[in-house]
């Protein structure tokens, strides 16, 4: 027999120095998994990101996202999620992380505190680190033309958060008369119209399109920046609408040298102006800029602004549109009936029709309630027959405000306006209060710069607050008057 010299040593004894040290930190590295499966990571629940913090919400934002760094017992988190005051929503789950979807809108000018504690582990009784964080709404700021002094003709920002003590900003100059304004979704920027009052042709002939900052995020802009958005110089520039997304313009515009060329134009994504082809005083334009309905012999036209927007459509019997669904999927249109009197239709995406009310009193304009798709506020008008004005020997026209549940179909009268057909309505995003104006005209004359949607003077003017009414709990004991601001007209709430 062979010596025992003939039997090979242990692997590990012919391994190198090298990889011995490999293979020894492989096995520690094994050896702390096992531990580490086996006990658990042992760190404390926490939450470790939230998506408001050091934010300031508004409407636009639907949720918040909570991270954890455990997955926790998910039935734990739900009777222990506080938030004061109350802000109603549901949540969902991906992995780690919640979501938390609002089902109502946030109150402006509101702090909200969010506070978390007595959730598990999953599979574990330890409790989380109990997490507070306070996120706050945006301000309650609405903007208006000014009337009275140094205000007279501009664009008026006007911050009401603490109604006793209200801060006010003129954005624009005074060579320039402001005469419809609209305000982009992220309250940064308004788009508006304005003429010079020294220029040699003067008046609206001669507007022209700028935006202005707020100033509301200081950090990007300062207020008061003007930027030309379109010229005078060929067409006349006469009413305009901005899609509530902010991406497009539509406006009515003539030819200086051919009436004939006149019509509708579309400004997009801040390209330039494009011809629709299609004469329209009267319209309106889609939430996301795809679609505009305008007004008509016989109904409405909803001619497509975009290439996925589908075709052109004409709806007969229809008098004119009066807004969109806050999806932008059903359009809102007012019907003329063979009695006389007038429908609110509701034209959903698949065509149906569905009557949401029936007036013999004129519709000036109607708007959602956000925090209740079931109520809308309506501006009407009630023609008093009997009762003929002095100067005229017409109707008189009496503006009024109501409430139409559309689920109950029932209409409660509110508020009698001045004797002023237009009236200008905006709704605050958050549900809880209107704007509207009390104008005072005379015929036009040259002394004169400020005019309305009718051509007559603008003499006065005072910008009104209502407070919407809480109707599930007193809906026949209604005693609430609105409160003046200011002199001013036209007031809009910024989003």
């Amino acid at each position: 027999m062979t010596p025992s010299s003939d039997l090979k040593p242990p692997f590990w004894k012919r391994l190198s120095r090298f990889d011995g040290a490999v293979l020894g930190t492989l096995l520690t590295l094994f050896l702390l998994i096992v531990v580490v499966g086996l006990g658990g990571d042992r760190s404390a629940l926490r939450v470790e990101d939230f998506s408001w913090m050091g934010k300031q919400v508004g409407v636009s934002d639907r949720y918040f996202v909570l991270r954890f760094n455990h997955r926790v017992d998910r039935a734990t988190v739900a009777p222990n999620l506080i938030l004061d005051p109350p802000l109603a929503g549901q949540i969902s789950w991906q992995g780690k992380s919640l979501f938390y979807t609002l089902t109502e809108p946030p109150i402006y000018g509101t702090n909200y505190q969010l506070k978390l504690e007595n959730v598990r582990k999953n599979h574990n009784n330890q409790t989380i680190v109990p997490f507070v964080q306070v996120f706050s709404t945006r301000d309650r700021i609405l903007a208006y033309i000014g009337l009275e002094g140094e205000e007279r003709g501009r664009l008026i920002l006007k911050d009401i958060t603490n109604i006793n003590q209200p801060k006010k900003t003129i954005l624009t100059p005074r060579d320039l008369i402001i005469n419809q304004f609209e305000i982009y979704p992220d309250s940064r920027k308004i788009l508006f119209s304005a003429f010079d009052p020294a220029h040699s042709q003067g008046g609206y002939n001669q507007q022209q399109l700028f935006t202005v900052s707020t100033g509301l995020n200081r950090a990007l802009e300062p207020a008061g920046r003007i930027e030309p958005v379109l010229t005078a110089k060929d067409y006349q520039n006469q009413a305009f609408k901005l899609s509530a997304d902010g991406t497009t313009i539509v406006l009515s515009r003539t030819h200086r040298n051919n009436p004939a060329e006149s019509g509708l134009w579309v400004i997009a994504n801040q390209n330039p102006p494009r011809p629709l082809g299609i004469p329209g005083a009267e319209f309106i334009v889609s939430p996301d800029g795809s679609r505009a309905i305008f007004s008509q012999q016989g109904g409405v036209g909803v001619i497509p602004l975009t290439a996925e927007a589908g075709s052109f459509q004409f709806l007969p019997g229809f008098e004119r549109g009066l807004g969109f669904t806050p999806d932008g999927q059903g359009m809102l249109l007012i019907k003329a009936n063979l009695d006389s009197s007038r429908s609110l239709i509701l034209l959903e995406a698949n065509g149906t029709e569905k009557e949401l009310f029936q007036t013999v009193a004129p519709i000036i304009d109607c708007v959602i309630e956000p925090r209740n798709p079931q109520l809308l506020y309506c501006l009407k008008i009630n023609v008093k027959s009997q009762e003929k004005s002095q100067e005229t020997g017409l109707n008189q026209a009496e503006p009024y405000l109501s409430a139409v549940n559309l689920t109950t179909n029932t209409e409660l009268p509110l508020l009698a306006l001045p004797i002023y057909r237009d009236v200008q309505l905006s709704m605050s995003p958050d549900g809880v209060a209107l704007l509207f104006d009390q104008v005072v005209t005379v015929p036009p004359n040259t002394l004169n710069s400020l005019t309305n949607a009718n051509n007559q003077a603008i003499i006065d003017g005072r910008v009104w607050l209502f407070p919407l009414p809480n109707l599930e709990s007193s809906p026949r004991r209604l005693k609430i008057l609105p409160e003046e601001l200011n002199p001013g007209f036209n007031p809009k709430w910024l989003p």
